[in-house]
């Protein structure tokens, strides 16, 4: 039992020191820097390798900003394009009522996709570019609540264009991480249908807020492989 714990402790310790390093190595793929006179590969005239990375951001919705999944290829250190995909299906009580009275719960469906892309026009630092964003999504949201037996559905589209900025910033002691946070504003088109009746709008607001939530920042992970 004491071998076993020696052993996941020299592990965990191994591991521990490899991730730091395994990031720097990343990093200096992913995010300008100046020419160090040791390095080579920083002398090198090639033109940078693509870097592909995954994480979470946010997709604009009708009820606010939504958590989506985000694949990031970097054609170069200050260039980035996101692809961001969300969906999912949900059944609870909001209220819902069979013919009995008795307590049904209603369904939520939505499914999303984006584009996006970053360009860095500053970098202070190593680990901080300071970014100009723009974004383009689409997402469906279908809810359908029933009362007293009689189920109406409401659905709808939105289309979002972002235009912003913010900044991108390295975790030091594991350099392949990334933060994101930008604001700016979203020009938003939307169509709703409910009961045979349907209505179009269209705003003009901060961040990812709108008329359901208020978030005026845009936050987003990375991992680069």
């Amino acid at each position: 039992m004491r071998h076993k714990l020696s052993t996941y402790a020299v592990l965990a310790a191994a591991l521990t020191l490899a991730l730091p390093a395994m990031g720097q190595a990343k990093h200096k793929r992913v995010h300008r820097q100046a020419p160090d006179a040791t390095d080579q590969s920083m002398q090198s005239n090639a033109a940078p390798e693509p870097v592909w990375g995954a994480g979470f951001a946010y997709l604009i919705g009708p009820t606010g900003a939504l958590n989506a999944l985000s694949a990031t290829y970097r054609l170069q250190p200050d260039l980035a394009l996101d692809g961001l995909l969300l969906g999912g299906f949900s059944s609870q009580y909001l209220g819902g009522t069979s013919a009995s009275g008795a307590t049904v719960n209603d369904s939520i469906s939505n499914f999303g996709i984006g584009a996006q892309a970053r360009y860095s026009l500053l970098h202070p630092n190593q680990y901080l570019a300071f970014q100009g964003v723009g974004k383009l999504s689409y997402l469906t949201q279908s809810d359908t609540h029933t009362v007293l037996g009689t189920a109406t559905t409401t659905s709808g589209g939105q289309v979002s264009l972002f235009l912003g900025a913010g900044f991108e910033g390295f975790i030091p002691s594991w350099q392949a991480v990334s933060i994101e946070v930008n604001s700016g504003f979203n020009i938003m088109l939307s169509s709703v249908s409910a009961g045979g009746k349907s209505a179009d709008q269209s705003a003009v607001f901060l961040g990812a807020s709108n008329g359901n939530a208020f978030v005026p920042f845009n936050l987003a992970v990375h991992y680069y492989f």
